[in-house]
This record gives structure tokens, C-alpha cells and sequence, in this order.
């Protein structure tokens, strides 16, 4: 517990106003969105925060973090609370840091915009837009994702299809961060091997206060949605959209039936045949001009949407896809969960072919078609119809065997993928946060289960 004088403290820096600790408060302040997993819930369920501080300035936020050193109290930070690993759950308690209201759009045009780490994707998106740029990628929780806690939790997203992971270099220009110490250091990081310590630390290695993305030009986008007769035939046509440099597009994903059952929108828009698997595009094209490819691939047009006049978001089909996905089929069903599956480009049919002779129906097929390292693969957020834990670990390990790589989103843990938290990200948590107080219990490496 954080004594009354702490309270008085935080009080004093933050205001009354931006202060929060009643039961209500710190329990939906605590949490992300974890419950996309059955195996994290009873884990995280009851850790929740001590107290939660909103910090307007820059200013305030480092007298935060002077006050919890000095008191060894524990400090976590939380953005839009859309991470769904468990991530951003306070596990020792402590100061919960909302940072939404550091929200300033500090300097945008058409190539970039710096933006404080609780600015709003959204309302960075609509500015970019105006300035004639847009972002390179952006999660499908775009309306409620704060840009700090985009990059230190998310990796990609609509849009990786063409500019490839957040961490490619050039994607995000630099990040400036505050130290956790007794006189926290203001540090920018503007290299690619800078920026490595904070993309995807999910809130364990710094304070991001600043973030510069580069934009993308500004594209008006076509928005189809293609039904295909069996999961094989969407995946084929998925390959040569996804496949082909000439055709300039944001978003590409399959959904093997039944999952598009599960999107009540869009089914009642006609956009969800019975029986049929569909193809989620998004592309520059319009129909006119995309009617061969279509033609050619032996699929139909269930759904189009022109581009968006004005700055209006309107009906996207982005929210249906990435990890949206996940949710509306978890909204239709509480035992469905998901994976997070690496194919091999070279052996994806085969890949999913023997998952599916093992595992049938308690698998269905989710991917998104996204660049790594300057070439376009296939990744997939799998719908699972959840059993216990022991078939979730039973189908990583297989899939491990025939060369599916998961990024297991069932543990809290972060250094449970090695792809991410490697020894220079350890170093630089030692070296930013050496009383290990920030978002303490999430990695093996360091710590004890809290």
C-alpha cells in the first residue's frame, strides 16, 4: 500500500483531478486486454495498481518518477490499455502512469510527425492527413491507441504489408525517453540500434515522451471485401495480391469460415457469404481497375467502400482484421482465443495443411500478409477454440516442429520470445531502470514471479 503522504505527494504534482484510487478506478485502469487470453486471467485478474496518476506535462511526469524512486515504489506505465499479453498489468502495485494527457502534436507535415507518447493514433492520422501524409501502420485499435504505447507494445500492423515491421529502420525516427532514477535522464534515441531498446519493451525499459514516425504519402484507399468457395482458394489469391510489388495496398488478410460468421456488421452488410472464406483488401485500385485481378483469382466482390471524403473515419474494414479479428469472434464465442503463427513463406500450404490433419477444427485459419526484412509473408492470428492450457502449449510445441514460429500470447512474461528481449534490451533496463521499480515482474531474466 502507498502511504497517505505519497497520496499527498502525487496530489501535489498531478492535481487532485488527475489522481484515481478508488476500487472502481484502479480496477479497469489496471488491466489491458489480457482476457483475450484464458490462461492469463486467472493470473492477472486481481493485480491492480495502488493509485493511478495522470501527468499532463512532461514536467510532471518526471517529478513521478523521482518520487518513486526515492520511495522504491514501483511505476507502470499504461497508454491506451490495448496490449493484450498482460503487459501493462501492475503486478507489484505501485503508481500507474496514465499518459494520455501528455497528447500534444508537436510538429507534423506530409514526411513526419513528432508527437508526445500519449498522443492518440487517431487524431495523429487526421493530422497527418490534413498535412498530405498518413501513417506508414497503425493497429486496428487505432481510435483508442496512444502512440508511445503503440510502439512499445505493438510491432506492426495495417499497413506492415508495405513498410514492414515497426522496428524496420526509417519507420520510426527517434524517441525520446525518461530514465527511471533518482534524477531520471532525458535521452534521445535516433538510431536504429538506439531504438531497439524501447520498440516492443512494453513499457520495461523507459518513459517514452516523444515519438517521431515517418508518414507515408497520403493514398485515398479502395476497401474490398472477396468471397472465395474454400480457404484454400482465398489463401492462393491472398499470395498473389500480397505477393505483387506493383499493386500498392495497406492491407491484405484471409479468414478461413467460420470466423467471418463472427462479424455481425459485416454479415449484416451481405458481406459474409455462408460457407464462403473472404479476403480483406484494402489498395489504391479502384473497381474498375482491380476487376482483372479479381476475375483471375476466381473470387467475388462482397463488399466495397470507396474512399472516405472528408476527415470523417466512417466504416472501416481494418476493424475486422489483426486483432480485431480475435475479439469479434470471442464476442460470438468466450471459448475461442487465439496464436500468433510465423509461416515459412516457402512452406506455408504445407505448414497448414499439417495443422490442420492434427488439430481439424480446433484451429481456424486468420492470416495478415505482412513485410519482414524487405519481403512480403505470411503471418497468422489463428482462431483456437480453447480446451485447457496443455492444448495451447501441445500445439505450440507442434507447430514448433514443422517450423511454425508462435509468439505465445498466453504468458505474461516477455523474455518468453527470445526474438524481442535480447541481451542488449536487458542492458539498457539495467542501465535505465537499475532499482528495477518499472512494470517489475515480467521478465524471467531479472525477476521472480510476482
Amino acid at each position: 500500500m502507498i502511504s497517505s503522504e505519497i497520496l499527498a505527494q502525487l496530489s501535489a504534482i498531478v492535481g487532485a483531478d488527475n489522481m484515481s484510487s478508488d476500487e472502481k478506478s484502479l480496477t479497469s485502469g489496471s488491466r489491458d486486454c489480457y482476457y483475450f487470453s484464458p490462461v492469463l486471467v486467472p493470473q492477472l485478474d486481481n493485480k491492480i495498481a495502488d493509485v493511478i496518476v495522470r501527468p499532463q506535462t512532461q514536467v510532471q511526469l518526471k517529478a513521478i518518477i523521482q518520487l518513486a524512486v526515492s520511495n522504491n515504489i514501483p511505476v507502470t506505465p499504461r497508454g491506451g490499455g490495448t496490449g493484450n499479453y498482460g503487459q501493462g498489468v501492475p503486478l507489484a502495485g505501485g503508481i500507474m502512469v496514465n499518459t494520455r494527457r501528455m497528447d500534444r502534436l508537436i510538429d507534423i507535415n506530409a514526411e513526419h510527425a513528432l508527437v508526445e507518447g500519449g498522443a492518440s493514433l487517431w487524431q495523429l492520422e487526421k493530422a497527418a492527413r490534413e498535412a498530405g501524409g498518413e501513417l506508414r501502420m497503425f493497429p486496428s485499435t487505432i481510435t483508442s491507441s496512444s502512440s508511445a504505447g503503440f510502439i512499445t507494445g505493438g510491432s506492426g500492423g495495417v499497413g506492415s504489408i508495405e513498410w514492414g515491421m515497426l522496428s524496420e529502420p526509417g519507420n520510426i525516427r527517434s524517441a525520446k525517453i525518461l530514465t527511471i532514477e533518482a534524477e531520471p535522464r532525458e535521452i534521445l534515441l535516433d538510431t536504429p540500434e538506439k531504438l531497439e531498446k524501447v520498440l516492443h519493451n512494453c513499457g520495461l525499459t523507459a518513459f517514452v515522451t516523444e515519438v517521431d514516425f515517418a508518414l507515408a504519402p497520403r493514398t485515398e484507399w479502395h476497401q474490398y471485401i472477396l468471397a472465395f468457395d474454400n480457404i484454400d482458394t482465398a489463401l492462393y489469391a491472398g499470395e498473389q495480391l500480397a505477393y505483387d510489388d506493383s499493386l500498392h495496398k495497406r492491407l491484405c488478410s484471409v479468414m478461413e469460415w467460420p470466423i467471418p460468421a463472427c462479424f455481425k456488421p459485416l454479415v449484416n452488410r451481405g458481406a459474409c457469404p455462408e460457407g464462403k472464406s473472404l479476403l480483406f483488401l484494402i489498395t489504391e485500385l479502384d473497381p474498375n481497375a482491380l476487376s482483372p485481378y479479381i476475375k483471375s483469382l476466381g473470387g467475388t466482390t462482397s463488399f466495397y467502400q470507396p474512399p472516405e471524403p472528408g476527415p470523417s473515419r466512417g466504416f472501416q474494414i481494418y476493424d475486422f482484421t489483426w486483432n480485431h479479428t480475435t475479439l469479434w469472434a470471442m464476442k460470438a464465442d468466450p471459448q475461442l482465443t487465439y496464436l500468433q503463427d510465423g509461416f515459412d513463406r516457402e512452406r506455408f500450404h504445407e505448414q497448414v495443411r499439417l495443422r490442420k490433419e492434427k488439430y481439424g477444427d480446433q484451429i481456424h485459419l486468420h492470416i495478415e500478409f505482412l513485410k519482414v526484412g524487405g519481403q512480403v509473408k505470411p503471418g497468422g492470428l489463428s482462431i483456437v477454440r480453447f480446451q485447457d492450457r496443455d492444448q495451447l502449449w501441445d500445439i505450440i510445441d507442434y507447430c514448433e516442429t514443422i517450423g511454425i514460429r508462435i509468439a505465445n500470447p498466453h504468458t505474461h512474461f516477455l523474455d518468453d520470445d527470445p526474438r524481442w528481449y535480447n541481451d542488449q534490451f536487458l542492458n539498457a533496463k539495467q542501465e535505465w531502470d537499475p532499482h528495477g521499480l518499472l512494470n517489475p515482474g515480467h521478465l524471467k531474466a531479472l525477476e521472480a514471479e510476482v
